[in-house]
């Protein structure tokens, strides 16, 4: 996943704005769902969830537009410490709209694409989309706080028989023949995050920060 890191300095280097924003977060444990929904009767084949641990996230941000109460910015960020056959993280690229709400609050939203990162092999699912709503505090010209709610969704990838799983979907879905008709393999995982945001800039333009 290192074009993302490609792309926010693609970001960096051909936007005339200078404001850019490093976001570490920490993430509370949560969980993820695997499902398998039959393509020729719809019906759900199985429906498994898989803890996650306390993890940290780091990412960058480039401002693309500022104006009064909005700016818009372009991030990636990557998902650390999921290291287990039974835990995924997600780097993802996306784009962020910013509302001020007040003097010190904001109101941010993601969406972009996201790529699963896991330690199991043959996973067989890769990429999918990514959203979040949040809100950010300012507490001084540099360091805003933030706290978010954010969505990942990986869907429609079709399998046809269970071959080519390792742990922990092998060893956790019962019966021999459950995918002896084509089935549509989909992953959701919804997290809660809290950040410390660093906020600089590359030349005496004014923008706005939050």
């Amino acid at each position: 996943m290192i074009r993302y890191f490609y792309i926010g300095v693609f970001f960096s280097i051909i936007i005339p704005s200078s404001f850019s924003r490093i976001i570490t977060t920490i993430d509370v444990p949560s969980s993820y769902t695997i499902e398998g929904v039959s393509k020729e009767s719809g019906l759900t084949l199985f429906n498994q969830n898989y803890n996650n641990k306390l993890g940290i996230n780091i990412g960058y941000q480039q401002v693309l537009f500022f104006k009064g109460k909005f700016n818009l910015y372009a991030g990636a960020e990557f998902m650390l410490g999921k290291k287990a056959e039974s835990r995924v993280a997600f780097h993802s690229a996306y784009i962020m709209p910013s509302f001020l709400l007040k003097d010190q609050l904001a109101l941010s939203m993601r969406l972009g694409m996201t790529q699963i990162n896991t330690d199991q092999s043959n996973f067989n699912l890769n990429t999918g989309l990514m959203a979040s709503i949040g809100l950010e505090y300012k507490i001084s010209d540099e360091i805003t706080l933030g706290f978010d709610y954010c969505f990942y969704d990986i869907k429609n990838k079709t399998i046809t028989d269970i071959s080519g799983f390792n742990p922990p979907l092998l060893g956790n879905i019962e019966g021999d023949d459950i995918f002896v008709e084509p089935t549509d393999l989909d992953l959701n995982y919804q997290k809660l995050g809290f950040s410390i945001i660093y906020g600089f800039s590359m030349n005496n333009k004014k923008e706005r920060k939050l």
